[in-house]
């Protein structure tokens, strides 16, 4: 079995084919029953370096894709059935097939805390207008009133509810899932004229909504009232930023949506902007405990490419994700193995677990470990060496852990080895003790023993993946007894390990029910770094701040009836409601770099980050440290600091023109764009840039791919305006060709005021492509592929079409 799938997906292929071929084998089309995929099919994340045609081969669905701009990687989404696994993995260029894995939730005053407060008032006040706050969580409460503008009309651009099933007259999402909605859909809602169904309460779990508090700390205005607090009480840190929403699919109140899912969810996001000259910030409020923790994570190198594309081209793409409530869960251990020595850990299974439980141990690159394991009552498992599997096929038995229990009730354990994976990994053992078919895991106290064959000690790291009823560690002890005990460190969850995610700890601050709170504590469950690998270049956390009962935005609230004073001491249970955890702290960072952006909508990841922890409060001694990051958020001290550098000159983002001549969109576009920053690509109201797109597809309708050129024309011109407007030698192509005055007929023919055109038609067609080349070795790869596609048909339909145009109308006339 290949290497390269990971363990959770050599698990489930060695089942199905111990299960015979039937199981592996997809099933004939026609005997698929409606919606019956996914004991054929499974999701995938791809990791390669050459052609995704390659992976469409071996019979893979994309979904989505993302290129790194620099390190040549690109990841992809998509699905595949399980008999096809192997011949996917054995693409020479494919480096890594990760499969499903479950992601998991993390849990008035804050805004005087980080000084938000200050921000909001004043001449030079920034609330986040301009900047898009994206949220991918359980959902959002469209209809809270934090989240409608003063003239009724919904501030959420779009939603896209993974989870919802399509019916007649919906939109549907992304390859097929779910529904999306569009801001003139929730508006009309709002007002009663269509009905919307997605949300962010499920009666038959009672989930509190944990996307919409989140959404309410990045973004909400808090204009609902409550029996007690006046309106904007209970206002988020950018109250005038619109949001775009992706509701996560989740199974239960601990899992909130599988890993590809959130590779789709920020691709959407991103994507959905991408032709809309905004900054954008993606908020993360979940992770989870599988990986290597040191960056190399798929999901981690896909946040990588995207963020990096956004900095590359100018307008940020800036992803924020909360650490982690990992700190005293006792769910990491870490040790050494000494050279030709054994070492024992200890974990407790509890009682009553249903459902498997993993481990994932990760150990030094460059060392070699042989594993056993011991259950309850002392059965174990033979020696699995270095870099083999438990069983070691689909044909041998698998190990079982109570032999003398009915075959029905006997908890098996599989045991998956990687050595020399790539990224440069340290090598892995993951554990999985599978619940059986009826009952209950196996509890009591179980054992992995690890052996040391060579001379050379062996570093470890070990974790247990999240959930609820979950195994756990031997907790810390004083004295030191010699036994392996749970560790704080290296507690981050993933993906906020990724080397280009902003990761947010939780401190203590005041709150609205308590003062005794000490404002300089970091809040015990908050997780801490090193990263397991590359702690030296990889800092985490960036950041610190409040996540102790932070009131926000409750979902639901629009169904609640009575008085508010008769269910809640604090008068505004109704409403909003406390929350705890770095889920708390992760949008208060999120929000904080959108009023950021509005100051300076060119700012770069790493120009945030150093405002950021330049400027924090209670710095740690260095600047930095693994518990507080930087220090605590005070954006604005950071707000300040951005300004100050735009006033010096060469400050961060600054920069003029340098005398080029601007490029801006056709028919008074940029004046119209700066006029309305709500305009949207996406909503069906006909904005200035909407309206320019529609004219375009329509002059190319008749033209062979005429509908792709406009998409890519759509998608890259907001890149292509800022080369034009920023690389002297591209504005010099471009304005000898007549550019302008091409663009201009391109869309709406010759006008009387026009004239006739500078230049000859072979002139601006010799300058036209010198611009174009110069474009493609100066863009994105994106850029970079559409012109090499369409670089001619471009070239034509700015000189021919528009001369023969011309010449029709001269001939026509009287």
């Amino acid at each position: 079995m290949n290497k390269k799938l990971d363990p959770g997906l050599r698990s489930k292929l060695r089942a199905k084919q111990a299960a015979g071929p039937a199981a592996t084998a997809a099933p004939k089309p026609r005997s698929r029953a409606k919606g019956d995929t996914k004991s054929d099919q499974v999701g995938v994340i791809v990791a390669f370096t050459g052609d995704v045609a390659d992976l469409t081969a071996c019979g893979f669905v994309q979904r989505t894709i993302v290129r790194h701009p620099r390190k040549g990687y690109s990841v992809a989404t998509g699905t595949i059935t399980f008999d096809r696994l192997d011949d996917l993995a054995a693409i020479p260029h494919v480096t890594t097939v990760e499969g499903p894995r479950r992601m998991h939730r993390e849990l008035n005053f804050s805004l005087k805390e980080i000084r938000a407060t200050a921000v909001h008032t004043g001449p030079l006040s920034r609330k986040g207008k301009g900047v898009v706050v994206g949220i991918i969580d359980s959902g959002i409460d469209w209809r809270h009133g934090s989240f409608v503008d003063a003239n009724g009309n919904s501030r959420i651009l779009a939603i896209w509810d993974q989870m919802l099933p399509f019916r007649a007259g919906d939109t549907r999402g992304p390859n097929n899932i779910g529904v999306v909605y569009n801001q003139d859909q929730l508006t009309r809602a709002l007002k009663g004229q269509v009905r919307v169904r997605t949300k962010d309460v499920d009666a038959s779990n009672h989930r509190e909504g944990h996307g919409t508090h989140v959404a309410g700390i990045a973004a909400g205005n808090g204009r609902p009232p409550t029996c007690c607090h006046v309106s904007q009480t209970y206002v988020g840190v950018a109250p005038e930023a619109e949001l775009i929403v992706v509701r996560y699919d989740y199974t239960d109140d601990e899992e909130i949506g599988e890993n590809q899912h959130l590779i789709e969810a920020v691709d959407f996001i991103f994507g959905f902007l991408e032709s809309i000259d905004r900054p954008k910030v993606i908020n993360i409020s979940q992770g989870d405990n599988l990986g290597p923790h040191d960056g190399t994570n798929a999901v981690e190198l896909a946040i990588d490419a995207h963020v990096e594309t956004g900095d590359f081209l100018h307008h940020p793409q800036i992803v924020v994700k909360s650490a982690g409530n990992e700190g005293g869960m006792l769910r990491h251990v870490q040790g050494r193995v000494p050279g030709n020595g054994n070492l024992d850990i200890e974990f407790e299974m509890p009682k009553g677990r249903r459902s498997d439980a993993l481990l994932d141990l990760w150990y030094d690159r460059a060392g070699t470990l042989n594993l056993t394991v011991t259950a309850p009552g002392g059965v174990a498992t033979g020696v699995v060496n270095h870099g083999t599997d438990l069983p070691a096929n689909a044909a041998a038995p698998p190990f079982v852990a109570n032999p003398t229990a009915r075959a029905n009730r006997q908890t098996h354990v599989a045991v998956d080895g990687t050595i020399n994976g790539e990224h440069d990994r340290n090598n892995n053992f993951r554990i999985t003790v599978e619940r059986p078919r009826r009952g209950t895991i196996l509890d009591g106290s179980w054992k992995l023993t690890l052996a040391n064959p060579n001379a050379g000690a062996v570093d470890f790291h070990c974790w247990i993946e999240r959930g609820s009823n979950t195994p756990w560690f031997l907790p810390p002890k004083t004295p030191d007894d010699g036994k392996v005990r749970a560790s704080l460190d290296a507690t981050l969850s993933i993906p906020g390990t990724a080397s280009q995610v902003i990761t947010v700890a939780n401190h203590a601050s005041r709150t609205s029910r308590c003062d005794c709170w000490p404002s300089t504590g970091i809040f015990s469950s908050s997780s801490r770094c090193p990263v397991a690998r590359g702690a030296a270049t990889n800092r985490k956390p960036d950041i610190a701040a409040p996540g102790l009962e932070i009131t926000s935005a409750k979902a639901d609230a629009a169904n609640l009836r009575g008085r508010c004073c008769d269910c809640c001491p604090d008068a505004c249970c109704c409403l909003y409601e406390d929350l705890t955890g770095t889920s708390m702290a992760a949008p208060h960072v999120a929000g904080a770099i959108a009023l950021l952006l509005e100051e300076n909508p060119r700012l770069t990841r790493a120009d945030i980050v150093r405002h950021l922890q330049a400027t924090a409060r209670d710095q740690p001694a260095g600047g930095w440290d693994a518990t507080w990051g930087g220090g605590k958020l005070n954006i604005q001290a950071a707000i300040d600091a951005v300004r100050a550098a735009a006033a010096g000159g060469g400050g961060v983002g600054g920069g003029g023109g340098g005398g080029i001549p601007r490029i801006h969109p056709p028919s008074g576009l940029d004046a119209s764009f700066q006029r309305d920053p709500k305009a949207s690509a996406f909503t069906e109201t006909p904005a200035p840039f909407t309206s320019w797109l529609r004219t375009l597809r329509e002059r190319l309708q008749d033209y062979p791919e005429g509908e792709h050129v406009a998409a890519a024309i759509s998608r890259h011109f907001s890149e292509a305006r800022r080369l034009i407007n920023s690389n002297r030698r591209i504005a010099t192509m471009w304005h000898r060709a007549a550019g302008p005055a091409l663009l201009r007929r391109l869309l709406h023919g010759p006008s009387a005021g026009d004239g006739p055109l500078p230049i000859a038609r072979e002139s601006a067609s010799r300058y036209l492509d010198r611009c174009l080349d110069l474009l493609a070795q100066q863009g994105s790869p994106r850029l970079r592929q559409s012109l090499g596609r369409y670089q001619s048909f471009v070239s034509m339909l700015l000189t021919e079409r528009i001369t023969a145009t011309i010449e029709s109308r001269t001939m026509s006339q009287p």
